[in-house]
């Protein structure tokens, strides 16, 4: 029997889910439909293969976009996180499954109940960061609880980067997903917390980037991090009461974060409408002051993205700086067609096991193939395109808004991306 598969957006991180579903779709019996603004778009990622359907969509419109969730059998959103609740809503008014690579939001969280009672999953973050990184943290500290180990810290890094062969500007950074992500990066709602050594920290978005850590990852050098989100709440998530460190990071490559954090204290990842006149008169000033404390690093990281002489062309004009930035960098930035990107997570947790203090670190390097079938884009899509797999083939007797962080669910999945390259790789570090 025939089993339709509804992908909702066909953006960056879809094509190696379609791949994925597209390869196993005659033994599966699958039917994959790929929606997104524009057929075109959808047919980039189908590339008119069999089993597959391209579709041009309006979200927006409720008739159209609940008849194609209604013939569906289970849907995959790739949508903007944002608007995974109104496709959530439709699932469950119409009775189907749902599996997203984004954070579980309050309001998916608030349907919870809803859609347990209705016998639906709705799987969420079940990417690359979140996804990956909840899987694997899990199976490693389930295994050391299991050899009685009591975790005392555990702290969590990843980032999506340029791999060194196409590593050609000072920041060590390309786009490899959403620009707007980037830019954005520490600005949203709730704040930056997170546990360390027992203190529970805060910080404001002006102080994330100049409160950063450095990390070696052994055979591929060295590696910053500065905090994502509110690391907090996985205390819980994760069964962790009581450690005494919980941290959540992005990495980068020195020195993009002092970089950034230059960026940010001059206004430019602002969303507040300024005049270019009042910009370049601060960061003119900032710059003098750079030129006197004698930091060439960071007027060579400005003058190689040509912020000033970007700003002077639109000189007198009202512009929104973090928009602004964004279209700059998409030129500097961008991935060329030969280019590759790199995926990097790693773990460091702390634990005493028969009376000793001890640390692991836990990591995994995944190199892309090429601009479009980039690291970042397997790590989210594949983890989607499994756990859609399972669903289907009623591997998974969970209900619910659910996360990766149960075995049944974790053990199978990272099995499988082993298969694809994709494994962790532990060393004793204390």
């Amino acid at each position: 029997m025939m089993r339709n598969i509804l992908i909702l957006g066909a953006g960056k991180s879809s094509i190696a889910l379609i791949d994925y579903l597209v390869g196993q779709a005659a033994e599966q019996q699958w039917q994959i439909t790929v929606a997104d603004v524009t057929a075109e778009l959808a047919v980039q990622k189908t590339k008119k293969r069999a089993h597959t359907q391209a579709l041009g969509f309006d979200l927006n419109n409720d008739t159209e976009r609940k008849a194609l969730i209604a013939n569906a059998d289970i849907v995959i959103s790739m949508l903007p996180a944002a608007l995974h609740i109104t496709v959530a809503q439709d699932c469950l008014a119409l009775k189907k499954n749902l599996v997203t690579p984004s954070y579980i939001s309050d309001a998916m969280q608030a349907m919870a109940k809803d859609v347990e009672d209705a016998g639906l999953i709705f799987m969420n973050e079940m990417g690359l960061d979140p996804g990956i990184d909840h899987m694997s943290a899990m199976q490693l500290l389930d295994e050391l609880k299991l050899k009685g180990a009591t975790i005392t810290g555990f702290a969590s890094h990843c980032g999506g980067l340029v791999a060194p062969e196409s590593d050609d500007n000072p920041w060590h950074y390309k786009f490899t997903w959403n620009p707007r992500n980037v830019i954005l990066a520490g600005q949203g709602a709730g704040g930056i917390h997170y546990l360390h050594e027992a203190k529970k920290v805060e910080l404001s978005y002006k102080e994330l980037f100049h409160n950063t850590s450095l990390m070696e990852v052994e055979g591929h050098g060295l590696f910053e991090s500065y905090p994502n989100r509110d690391s907090l709440k996985y205390i819980s998530a994760y069964g962790l009461d009581g450690v005494g460190t919980m941290y959540r990071g992005t990495l980068r490559v020195p020195p993009f974060c002092k970089g950034w954090d230059m960026l940010v204290q001059m206004g430019m990842t602002s969303e507040e409408e300024t005049s270019t006149n009042d910009l370049l008169e601060h960061i003119i000033t900032e710059l003098k002051h750079i030129a006197t404390a004698g930091n060439t690093l960071k007027d060579d990281l400005l003058q190689s993205i040509g912020l000033v002489n970007a700003l002077q062309s639109h000189r007198d004009e009202t512009i929104v700086p973090a928009k602004f930035l964004q279209n700059l960098l998409e030129v500097q930035w961008k991935m060329l067609p030969g280019d590759k990107d790199m995926v990097v997570m790693v773990h460091e947790i702390d634990y005493v096991l028969a009376g000793e203090k001890k640390r692991v670190q836990s990591s995994f390097v995944f190199i892309g193939k090429d601009a479009e079938h980039t690291a970042m884009a397997i790590t989210v899509g594949l983890p989607v395109g499994i756990i859609t797999k399972m669903i289907l083939n009623g591997e998974v007797q969970r209900k619910g808004v659910l996360m990766p962080k149960y075995a049944e669910i974790y053990n199978p999945v990272l099995e499988e991306l082993k298969g694809y390259g994709i494994e962790f790789k532990e060393k004793m570090i204390q």
